[in-house]
């Protein structure tokens, strides 16, 4: 949650080492996800968070046009040799596919402090990209802001890329990433007589000055998405989740708790109309004092 507003103080909850993974498109894209809190002597708390990302064996389809013309042969000056498009007679040379890899690692680093009442964060990222041969690197800067206003609510807004980010590649082309703004709101209901909660969570994006097909409105020459999710929750020990992202994808999941260990994992359900395989998303959170405390025993033993 820190990743998306920095307002969040996960320290708040003792379970607060966080590993998560993910895949997606049957197994194409590989997520990878560490966030852990560490403190300063003035006290001042700091969350760090690290991605990675990669995805492995990205065919490259360039140069597998044998641009020969109508009568297949190469040099022969007829018709549609060497005019770059596969005309009749022509063919692709599977044999010349060769493949490249890609990885991304971000690191965001972000605090939080309180003003006139309200909860704020602010996180610096940056990332490191390498794309077959090439390689880039950036700098972004998050804020966001949460505040309940009644009981059991809590809205949030968060700006992404305040400073546009940019990515420096050393090919010397350079990519400058749109503000993000997120507002959102989420609604918790306790049942008196027996231990379950509902949770209901809805969020708005925009991306200034970007519109694109898949946006869910529009608003002038920005363009907007949704996301909404609820949770069923028995005893704040099984959790039952559903879910609607930006993308327009929905999603189920069931998290786990016990007193110092936390286990969730969810499944994306992919459109009928595309066939991009499944994504599975599977994390942990664990009270790091315990763990130590365990490791400790273990070696005594």
């Amino acid at each position: 949650s820190v990743l998306w507003n920095p307002a969040i103080n996960g320290n708040e909850n003792y379970r607060n080492f966080t590993y998560g993974h993910q895949s997606r498109f049957a197994g194409i894209i590989q997520s990878d996800l560490i966030s852990f809190p560490f403190s300063l002597k003035n006290d001042r708390t700091f969350n760090i968070l690290i991605l990675h990302e990669s995805v492995m064996k990205i065919p490259n389809t360039q140069n597998l046009l044998l641009d020969w013309g109508l009568d297949g042969v190469p040099n022969t000056g007829d018709f549609g040799e060497n005019n770059g498009y596969i005309d009749e007679g022509e063919r692709l040379n599977n044999e010349n596919i060769t493949y490249f890899n890609q990885h991304q690692v971000g690191i965001q680093l972000s605090t939080q402090f309180v003003l006139y009442g309200f909860d704020f964060g602010i996180a610096i990222k940056s990332l490191f990209h390498t794309l077959g041969d090439y390689f880039g690197s950036g700098i972004g800067l998050n804020i966001g802001m949460t505040k309940s206003f009644w009981k059991n609510s809590n809205i949030g807004l968060a700006v992404h890329n305040l400073i546009p980010g940019m990515i420096v590649w050393d090919s010397g082309h350079t990519e400058l990433s749109n503000p993000l703004i997120i507002a959102g709101l989420s609604q918790s209901v306790n049942l008196s007589k027996i231990p379950i909660e509902f949770i209901m969570l809805s969020d708005i994006i925009f991306d200034v000055s970007n519109k694109s097909l898949s946006d869910d409105f529009y608003i002038g020459s920005t363009g907007g998405n949704w996301r909404i999710g609820a949770e069923i929750s028995y005893n704040n020990k099984v959790n039952i989740r559903f879910g609607r992202s930006q993308y327009g994808f929905y999603s189920t999941g069931l998290g786990i708790s016990w007193t110092n260990f936390e286990l969730n994992y969810a499944y994306q359900l992919n459109s009928k109309s595309v066939e991009l395989g499944t994504n599975h998303v599977l994390s942990f959170t664990i009270n790091p004092k315990w763990f130590v405390n365990k490791l400790k025993q273990q070696k005594e033993e």
